[in-house]
């Protein structure tokens, strides 16, 4: 969950005050490539402090987690706003309004969870 929130966090905060490029603006407009830059940043560094710290492990593992991480969400994400656009909503229900729904929340977090584990069974001994 680190890196997923690494990700929505960086890409948000920085695209809102550098974002100048869309990245998909047919799908997504406001994301943009400055955004995406700021999300790799944050989830660079809250991959090499998460698993350096909680799991104990080597600080290039953080860095490979935190990249596949920014890959997937930002995909997780793209695909979700595409399936929205389809149907022609804005928000995936009413519990976060102006959040896009529960689902914004979530669309990140469902491809990016089984990437990590991935990588940290590959990369990270059990104790």
């Amino acid at each position: 969950m680190l890196v997923t929130v690494c990700s929505d966090v960086g890409g948000y905060a920085v695209g809102v005050v550098l974002g100048k490029h869309p990245m998909a603006p047919s799908v997504s407009p406001k994301k943009s490539w400055e955004g995406f830059a700021g999300s790799t940043l944050f989830c660079v560094v809250g991959g090499i402090f998460g698993v350096t710290l909680a799991l104990h492990a080597a600080w290039w593992v953080g860095a490979v987690l935190g990249l596949a991480a920014v890959v997937t969400a930002t995909l997780g994400d793209l695909t979700e706003s595409m399936i929205k656009r389809d149907l022609g909503i804005k928000d995936m229900g009413t519990l976060l309004p102006g959040h896009g729904g529960v689902m914004d929340r979530l669309d990140s977090l469902l491809l990016v969870a089984p990437v990590v584990w991935a990588l940290l069974t590959a990369f990270v001994p059990a104790r």
